[in-house]
Order: structure tokens, then C-alpha cells, then sequence
């Protein structure tokens, strides 16, 4: 039933804050997504009180994503994998696409976990299919299959 999950394209974005340095977590994020860290492009920001903040973004392509989205859920806890599993209808929109956010934290110290603030940002688009509705279905299976 995983091969079911295909996706088209993902992207992955992410904050750096002021006080963090750019190529350590640009590195460490590259290291445990396996997302080559040329891919991410920078623009700047600034923060609420007036701090410098960079924006991260990266596109990959869809067999790529299909190896991230993976690597992604492998790699969660069973915890996790069970939260995700239960709320998987807040991980989805209308048009099917998945968004799973990860703790930065973490992905710095190489271990992958979901997270809603500070987190990497990763959107996977699916393949366009008759019925978005049924992806949610095809993502249960995704989970089940890497447990």
C-alpha cells in the first residue's frame, strides 16, 4: 500500500534566527532530510523586534520527495507516527497535500521529530488524482507500511 504514496514535488522551508549560524543548520538540516544543501536558496527577513532573520526554501523534485516523505517517517518515533496517524486529517488540505513539521531542535542534533513551533516546514505535493480526498487514506498506509 505505500507505493501508493507518490509524490509530484516537496517543499522544505525553514527559519534562521539571528543568533543561530546559517551553514550549521543548513548543514545539519541537509544531513538528516538527505536534501543536498545547495538546494536551499536564502532570503532575508526581519523579525518583530528588528532582527535579522534568513528564510530557507528548497523545491525537490517528486522522486526525490517520495524517498524524503520515507526518510521522514521512518525515522519518527512510534510516538509521533501515532500522533500523526490520528490528527492525519490536520496534516492534509483540500487538495491532498501533506504538511509535516519538524523540530529544528532536534534535526540539529540529527534526530528527526515532529514539532509545531521552530519547526522545518516540508509540503508534500501529490500527484494530481480524481479524488484528493482518498490521499489521506494512502498516507495511513505510508505509516503503517515504515512501522
Amino acid at each position: 500500500m505505500a507505493e501508493a504514496a507518490k509524490f509530484s514535488s516537496a517543499d522544505i522551508s525553514f527559519l534562521v534566527h539571528a543568533t543561530e549560524d546559517k551553514d550549521r543548520v543548513s548543514q545539519a538540516v541537509s544531513e538528516s532530510l538527505g536534501v543536498a544543501a545547495e538546494r536551499f536558496s536564502f532570503s532575508e527577513s526581519e523579525g518583530h523586534f528588528g532582527n535579522k532573520i534568513l528564510l530557507a526554501f528548497a523545491t525537490i523534485e517528486a522522486n526525490s520527495a517520495t524517498t524524503l516523505v520515507s526518510r521522514i517517517v521512518s525515522s519518527l518515533t512510534t510516538s509521533d507516527k501515532d500522533t500523526l496517524a490520528r490528527k492525519l486529517d490536520q496534516y492534509t488540505d483540500e487538495k491532498g497535500n501533506l504538511y509535516i513539521r519538524l523540530d529544528k531542535q532536534k534535526v540539529m542534533r540529527r534526530k528527526i521529530s515532529l514539532s509545531e513551533s521552530d519547526s522545518i516546514r516540508v509540503r508534500f505535493r501529490p500527484i494530481r488524482r480524481y479524488r484528493p480526498g482518498s490521499n489521506v487514506q494512502t498516507y495511513r498506509g505510508l505509516l503503517s507500511f515504515t512501522e
